[in-house]
């Protein structure tokens, strides 16, 4: 079974229905958890999957309990073996088709994660590539399988991996590109800057050089080809 699994706020006008469509073409199940939207977020997430709510928002402040939070409902659905892939709603596949095909080479050639290059979309055609935003050029892990195992994380509010540190360990490489369209809206990209400042001043979660690069004024762009 392939679970999929998502954290979600606030996604009403953007990319959420069309991630959601592409996670239903392969998924069994998908769980949601929803950090307090105030739009009509959780009623699009109804009709692809089960919706969990948060006690309170903590966007932006501790993305760790909400990771743990949604590890937990996806594991309380799993079965040893079972696997389980966790998108955030604003990252979509080229080829969503052929994502269960490469689980089974994975599970083929004994590995416990499937990897993918991530594209960070700065327009609809076009993604960066420069000193700061190279996950494009390696590969990085949005679906695992589940083992009965002791899980820990990296224990860090803010960009604390999508999942625990020892899961999926056994990676195997995806062809199929993800593209991340979180940075694709200018008023986007002032958002995110704003709140990656505003919660982690000093960098110790994330990269406070990665932080300013955001409003580059000048950045390498490339087309989406």
């Amino acid at each position: 079974m392939l679970i999929g699994a998502m954290l979600v706020r606030n996604e009403a006008d953007r990319w959420l229905e069309t991630v959601l469509q592409q996670m239903a073409m392969v998924c069994d199940i998908i769980i949601i958890v929803d950090d307090c939207s105030t739009d009509e977020t959780p009623e699009i997430c109804k009709k692809y999957g089960e919706v969990f709510y948060s006690d309170r928002s903590y966007w932006g402040t501790n993305e760790l309990k909400q990771r743990k939070f949604l590890w937990h409902l996806a594991v309380g659905e799993a079965k040893p073996d079972d696997w389980i892939l966790c998108l955030d709603a604003d990252e979509t596949f080229d080829r969503p088709d052929l994502i269960r095909d490469y689980i089974q080479q994975a599970e083929a050639a004994g590995c416990n994660s499937l990897a993918f290059p991530l594209y960070d979309m700065w327009s609809p055609t076009h993604y960066r590539d420069d000193e700061y935003w190279q996950a494009h050029n390696g590969v990085w892990p949005f679906c695992v399988k589940y083992e009965d195992i002791d899980y820990f994380w990296k224990e860090t509010p803010l960009h604390c991996g999508r999942f625990p540190m020892n899961a999926g360990v056994k990676i195997a490489s995806c062809p199929v590109r993800i593209q991340h369209w979180g940075w694709a809206r200018p008023e986007d990209r002032r958002e995110k800057y704003e709140r990656y400042m505003r919660a982690d001043p000093e960098g110790k979660s994330g990269c406070l050089e990665q932080y300013k690069s955001i409003l580059d004024k000048n950045p390498v762009l490339r087309r989406f080809e």
